[in-house]
């Protein structure tokens, strides 16, 4: 199997597991699904689209991606989780949404 075949197989999947006021409306458990090059995968996906979560994500995917190429690991266990750039309700913004980073396979 080429290392091509290999990366196609990948998904990242960043799960919701805490959410608290989101403006966008984004619910635990809900899910932004990625292909190994960063790109979203909306019928994969459950989330309403958030530009603010999807920029903390980001630069993950760009290293996900450079790991998946050397045959590493995508995810190092360094970020597993990520939160949204608003403050939060406590600190003068709308909500905090909190992803949990992992792979799966693609089907």
């Amino acid at each position: 199997m080429t290392e091509a075949n290999k990366k196609s197989e990948i998904e990242i999947v960043a799960k919701v597991e805490h959410a608290r006021h989101c403006a966008n409306f984004i619910k635990e458990n809900e899910t932004f699904v990625f292909d190994i090059d960063g790109k979203l995968l909306p019928e994969k996906s459950t989330a309403n689209l958030c530009l603010g979560m999807l920029a903390r994500i980001q630069p993950a995917l760009m290293v996900a991606k450079e790991r998946a190429a050397s045959g590493l690991d995508p995810l190092p266990v360094t970020i597993p989780y990520l939160d949204c750039f608003d403050t939060g309700i406590d600190f003068g913004g709308m909500g905090k949404v909190t992803v949990k980073l992992f792979t799966q396979k693609a089907n």
